[in-house]
């Protein structure tokens, strides 16, 4: 039997049918409480996150970097397997769809000139194995260009860039460092940034060349490298970032992220992470091997790796989650990541940590055993893999936090892989959200706990809302072949990236948010996909001049606001389209949430007492959604409500007993 708590709350009144009913009363949803009340809270891990490196712009448009390529290496064409999953052309994002704007541009260096260019490797190179060569072979002027950069008024910036020459020289002698000195002609690298230009003096041997410089506008320019000189220019990588930026991180944006503040955010993948090394990802940025992205195609520019996010961590206040590559790796490798991540300086990879510039420990406990690994192993096969690298992974840690991977196999396997790995990890994983799968998984968990006296929990760590709606609509920005059969379609991979921005997805996702609450601490974390820039998929847009939340991040700001960790029950409202949960926060205030998914105002009859309205939110249309300039949101005021409310539709809504 669940432990029903005491208090006011919790009467008769709140959890029967109340008495007295008036005719009027009887054409009202009625909030009535039918359920039991969890017996452990659920707390803020469910309002969690996810960063997957090389899917969407999610990185570059979290991180500070201007440049595209910074590297000058050729990048590799998006898949055609992830253009058609996207429902998106090959040659461009869908610029008409609603999502679109700048900070999905991908505008890579441009020829100047005709200058002969290839890659080497070589002993004059810096960031990772290969450097680009321009050779000026008709001695006018060449380069690069790169379009599409935004310039603030009032902003420093920043522009470091490390590059030589070679050959067709006019040697007149050495300076103390061995360089070549040019007394009649000087070999230059001239940079222009709009208007604003830059001359470096090269030499024989590459190296770094740094500028600062303020913009006095606002505006859309562009970067162009050029020199006149025959001979040859090495480039290895180059640099544009703001002045503001908060250790690489766009300084907007991590304003924006403290207000949607998610709880637990997922890095760095995702099924990029399979592929992914991580010791890559530490030490000089500039010195990085890019990384291309193997499953989604494209190049990871490599800036932003384990220290960075956990930086990003500090700075927002998230809890990280590493989600460690199994796939292409060994036990010993992951056994070296928590060393570099937790062991005190003085031990293994805690020197390394600590050369890096972090002296103390991260204490990340969260890790997530690789991405769906049925694509490699059998259930058994990846079970008995969970068990070596849980066992070589406490070896430098023994404290760390365990997911396993269950969603990849059918749940009926989940008993003999619970039997094998049972004992090794802390959560298991199914990313089907639906309350009716939930239900089948749970008594699996409950009956394994009860028998072995463990205390294993389920997560989520990639979940999205439907694109239900109850009432029918159309769309006119949904684009033809978004329509499955000539009809209008909820189904997921044909709506990509038009619906997902829309307060109707947003309603679901809340709707969704409140279905794990409902579950309590048995369902201990979810995290939502994703965090910024995924064609509309994502809880944050990052344009190239500025940031705001999408209709999802609305709802994970207001949920900050109002969530504590609690108890919850299930509430029945008469009312197809209204949904209710009802919860008792830790500190011991009772809060009811209500979702009014229709488009039409819903008459509400509340239980008894005296009820305030806390947050809430509304939406101008059920297709509607934010942009940068305008919002399609409105805040609901705060103050006390009548017993008898009426439920704007297409709402959600946060109310508290007190």
């Amino acid at each position: 039997m669940k432990n029903k708590p005491d208090g006011l709350f919790f009467n008769r009144q709140f959890c029967g049918r109340s008495k007295g009913r008036s005719d009027m009363e009887g054409k009202m949803a009625e909030i009535r409480i039918t359920g039991t009340w969890t017996e452990t809270p659920v707390d803020r891990r469910i309002f969690g996150n996810f960063i997957e490196s090389g899917f969407g712009r999610q990185v570059t448009g979290l991180w500070s970097e201007m440049l595209y390529n910074r590297a000058f290496r050729d990048v590799p064409a998006m898949k055609i397997a992830t253009w058609e999953w996207l429902g998106l052309d090959e040659e461009h994002y869908n610029e008409n769809a609603p999502f679109w704007h700048s900070g999905y541009e991908e505008k890579d260096w441009q020829a100047i000139g005709n200058p002969v260019m290839e890659h080497t490797c070589g002993t004059h190179t810096y960031k990772g194995t290969t450097s680009l060569l321009l050779e000026n072979r008709e001695g006018t002027e060449c380069g690069l260009v790169q379009k599409g950069i935004h310039l603030k008024r009032g902003m420093a910036y920043r522009f470091r860039i490390f590059a030589g020459i070679r050959g067709n020289m006019s040697e007149a002698g050495l300076n103390g460092f061995g360089d070549t000195i040019h007394s009649e002609k000087e070999e230059v690298l001239k940079v222009s940034i709009g208007k604003w230009e830059n001359t470096f003096a090269l030499t024989t041997v590459p190296r770094l060349y740094e500028w600062e410089f303020e913009s006095d506008a606002d505006e859309e320019t562009e970067v162009r490298l050029t020199f006149s000189f025959p001979g040859t220019l090495l480039l290895s990588f180059a640099s544009l970032m703001p002045a503001d930026n908060l250790d690489g991180w766009r300084a907007d944006v991590v304003e924006k992220l403290k207000e949607a503040a998610p709880s637990v955010v997922r890095f760095p993948g995702g099924c990029f992470v399979s592929f992914y090394d991580w010791e890559s990802s530490i030490g000089d940025r500039d010195k990085r091997e890019p990384q291309p992205s193997f499953y989604w195609g494209g190049l990871e520019e490599n800036d932003v790796g384990l220290d960075e996010f956990l930086k990003l961590s500090e700075l927002v206040g998230f809890e990280p989650q590493i989600c460690f590559n199994m796939m292409t790796s060994e036990p010993f490798k992951a056994r070296q990541m928590v060393e570099y991540l937790n062991a005190p300086e003085d031990v293994g990879m805690g020197r390394l940590r600590m050369l890096n510039g972090h002296r103390e420990p991260y204490g990340v406990k969260l890790f997530e055993m690789d991405n769906e690994p049925g694509r490699k192993w059998t259930a058994h096969q990846y079970a008995r893999q969970c068990v070596q690298f849980a066992r070589e992974m406490r070896l430098a840690d023994p404290d760390i936090e365990l997911m396993m991977a269950a969603y990849a196999y059918p749940p009926e396997l989940l008993p003999e892989m619970l039997e094998i790995a049972g004992k090794e990890i802390q959560y298991v994983i199914y990313r089907q959200g639906d309350p009716k799968f939930v239900h089948r998984i749970l008594p699996v968990i409950r009956e394994y706990n009860q028998k072995n006296g463990t205390d294993l929990k389920l997560v989520n760590t990639e979940w999205l809302p439907s694109c239900y709606s109850p009432e029918p609509f159309e769309d006119p920005r949904m684009p033809q072949d978004f329509r499955w059969r000539g009809k209008i379609t909820n189904d997921y991979a044909n709506i990509f990236g038009v619906q997902q921005i829309s307060w109707n997805y947003a309603l679901n996702g809340a709707h969704r948010l409140l279905d794990y609450i409902s579950y309590g601490g048995e369902f201990a974390l979810a995290n939502f996909n994703n965090m910024c820039n995924t064609w509309g998929q994502n809880i944050i847009e990052a344009t190239k001049d500025s940031c705001y939340l999408s209709c999802m991040g609305r709802v994970f700001a207001m949920f900050a606001k109002v969530f504590e960790p609690c108890r919850a029950a299930s509430v029945e409202t008469g009312e197809e389209n209204l949904f209710a949960l009802a919860v008792r926060t830790e500190s011991g205030r009772g809060q009811l949430y209500l979702i009014n998914h229709s488009g039409k105002e819903t008459e509400v009859l509340l239980p008894e007492g005296n009820w305030r309205l806390t947050a809430g939110l509304q939406g101008s249309g059920r297709m509607a959604h934010e942009t940068e300039n305008a919002s399609c949101l409105s805040c609901l005021e705060a103050g006390a409500v009548e017993r008898k409310m009426t439920v704007s539709g297409l709402s959600f809504l946060c109310l508290e007993l007190g």
